[in-house]
């Protein structure tokens, strides 16, 4: 099973916090019945403008947004480059 990371979030973001948001978005994702690995393939097919399951990609969504919140919390305050990816891409 492939693991998630916040891209971009700033240097002043910690380890700590970072495995907080994403330990958020996981938990999002499973709560929906799907894994981490279903939820990425269908936003991956989106961006590529393939047939995609349109719950899994909203989950997708929802735990990205869940993520952040739980790092900086109002969306006010997010920052704009941010994005949940899997642990390794850039």
């Amino acid at each position: 099973m492939s693991e998630l990371w916040l891209h971009d979030v700033g240097d002043d973001v910690t380890r700590e916090e970072i495995q907080k948001g994403c330990a958020a978005a996981k938990a999002l994702i499973e709560s929906r019945g799907l894994t981490v690995d279903q939820a990425y393939a269908a936003v991956m097919k989106r961006s590529n403008r393939e047939s995609f399951d349109r719950n899994a990609a909203k989950a997708w969504d929802d735990a990205e947004d869940a993520a952040l919140g739980a790092i900086f919390g109002d969306i006010d305050d997010w920052p704009d480059d941010a994005v949940l990816g899997l642990a390794g891409e850039v």
